[in-house]
């Protein structure tokens, strides 16, 4: 909790300036403890078990960093990748029905607050969620078709990358 409040205290005073902030690496490297080929059952379950613990670390890691919206370092370990891409996809993929329906209604009210559920959007909000379904795009979670599919926003749209320029288009055709 005293290194989020950090984090957190680091964000607040950088925002706007166009500093970006990262978290530091998952320094737990999935490298099993013991060697060789005459291991025991137990040598083997061990080896396991450690490279599975520190893979689920860094998974973590990665998830608690994009929660709290700011980036998880680098990667020290060439197995450390695929828990990176599968923290970066699931965060991007579970949250993409509710974003892509808050965003296509957003959009569709042109600047007028809307209450999905229990979460209410106004227009500070809009370019969040655009930057969310740019960001899954960017990282390869989402095609731009699906990021279309769930918004109701063109390709053309997309690649303005701006929810103002979006909606100034919407509202003069």
């Amino acid at each position: 909790p005293a290194c989020d409040f950090a984090r957190h205290t680091l964000q607040v005073s950088l925002a706007g300036t166009g500093v970006w902030i990262s978290d530091g690496a998952t320094n737990v490297m999935p490298v099993p403890p013991y060697r060789g080929e005459d291991l025991t059952a137990e040598q083997v379950e061990e080896n396991r078990q450690v490279v599975h613990d520190a893979l689920r670390l860094h998974y973590d890691h990665v998830r608690h960093s994009l929660t709290h919206a700011y980036y998880q370092g680098w990667d020290l370990h060439p197995a450390q990748l695929p828990t990176r891409y599968a923290a970066v996809y699931a965060f991007f993929l579970e949250g993409l029905d509710q974003a892509g329906e808050r965003l296509a209604n957003f959009v569709d009210s042109a600047a007028k607050a809307t209450l999905v559920g229990e979460v209410f959007d106004d227009a500070a909000t809009g370019q969040g969620l655009l930057n969310y379904f740019l960001r899954a795009i960017n990282c390869g979670a989402i095609t731009e078709e699906d990021a279309t599919s769930r918004t109701g926003l063109t390709i053309d749209e997309l690649h303005t990358r701006s929810f103002v320029r979006i909606l100034e288009g919407r509202r003069s055709s």
